[in-house]
């Protein structure tokens, strides 16, 4: 997460598409502990060669997935990303995978999910561009896709309370200028992680955990409760 990132607000597609080719090494050497990190985000999922399905979101160019497909190497894959060019590097990259990808190139927040119909459901470096009520929405939104018993994995930016404070109070100070004019802009707002947790609590989910922090990059763990 770039400091001065939120001084110049993009649109969210063009920022991801303009960056795409440069997207992977970026992250290698932003994302702390990067290969322990990514196994972290594996680390919950159970090893299977059953067809289970995976909802990705804002899967990017799937780097995620590496460690994924080692343990689920059947599995169908939805992976969901506004950007285009972001999509197509994933397609590449996976073409000769034995997972079944399905790509849509959408909005996280408005594209229509089936009801209790994943497994799992991740999402990696994404979610920390919305504020806390399209975030709880979100959570509502995965918390209805996954099956009872199943798990939501959150690799994010996490922040201390008082940081989380100031990065909202920059953010509001940025709306009534006027310098945010597109709610799909790129913007970082991440949270604490108590936000964070009573965010996934209000949306119903149980069990929450922190699998693992680095530095300001941590892996959360939630699950859905089976039915009664």
């Amino acid at each position: 997460m770039s400091e001065n990132q939120n001084h110049h607000p993009e649109e969210m597609a063009a920022f991801f598409d303009a960056r795409a080719d440069g997207y992977d090494r970026h992250m290698k050497n932003t994302v702390a502990e990067y290969n322990l990190f990514y196994e972290a985000v594996a680390e919950p999922i159970l090893p299977t060669e059953e067809r289970i399905r995976i909802l990705d979101l804002g899967c990017g160019t799937g780097l995620e997935l590496k460690e994924i497909i080692k343990k689920t190497p059947q599995a169908r894959v939805t992976g969901i990303d506004m950007s285009r060019k972001m999509l197509d590097l994933l397609a590449e990259k996976h073409k000769n995978s034995t997972i079944f990808l399905e790509l849509i190139q959408d909005s996280y927040e408005t594209v229509v999910l089936s009801s209790e119909a994943y497994d799992y459901a991740v999402s990696v470096m994404s979610v920390h561009h919305l504020l806390p009520d399209r975030k709880l929405a979100l959570y509502k939104k995965v918390w209805s896709a996954l099956k009872p018993g199943g798990l939501y994995i959150e690799g994010d930016y996490v922040v201390t309370p008082a940081t989380e404070r100031a990065l909202m109070a920059e953010y509001l100070e940025m709306l009534d200028s006027g310098q945010l004019t597109n709610t799909l802009c790129h913007i970082d707002i991440p949270f604490s992680v108590t936000t964070q947790f009573a965010l996934l609590q209000e949306a119903g989910f149980c069990d929450i955990d922190v699998q693992v922090r680095f530095k300001n990059n941590a892996v959360l763990v939630a699950l859905k409760p089976l039915k009664p």
